[in-house]
């Protein structure tokens, strides 16, 4: 359960967000860091369920090793996973905090809005991990 670990990391750093104004931005960063790790965490989760032993878990070898064993699981696990990962990186009120988090992430907001901003992404995420584990 390595996503949920992820998912409390974030909301630790949730929390502290905004009660620093010098550390904001670095907390920020690494907010979307850390959101973008629970993702990563969840497919090596099911790497590993799914027995694949893939060493570097990607969407497309997750996806071509569910094919190529025909494991009917993985498959159906892929189509709610990538149709929920879209729905989340697609949302316009999230673009900021995962369009690109090589960088630094920039924000438009005041310091209150970005921090519900996080919070609602961290719940929709949250939710997604989730149902994985109630339903893959």
């Amino acid at each position: 359960m390595t996503a949920i670990r992820k998912i409390n990391e974030a909301e630790i750093i949730l929390n502290r967000l905004g009660s620093n104004t010098t550390e904001f931005q670095s907390d920020l960063n690494l907010f979307a860091k850390t959101i973008q790790d629970v993702f990563t965490h969840l497919l090596e989760e099911y790497n590993s369920k799914f027995d694949f032993k893939l060493k570097h878990v990607s969407l497309g070898k997750f996806k071509k090793s569910a094919k190529r064993l025909g494991k009917i699981d993985a498959i159906n696990f892929l189509i709610w996973y990538e149709k929920e990962y879209r729905k989340i990186k697609d949302d316009t009120m999230f673009d900021f905090l995962l369009k690109d988090v090589t960088g630094e992430v920039i924000f438009k907001e005041g310091v209150e809005d970005t921090k519900k901003t996080c919070s609602l992404l961290l719940d929709r995420v949250r939710q997604m991990a989730y149902y994985a584990y109630e339903n893959f």
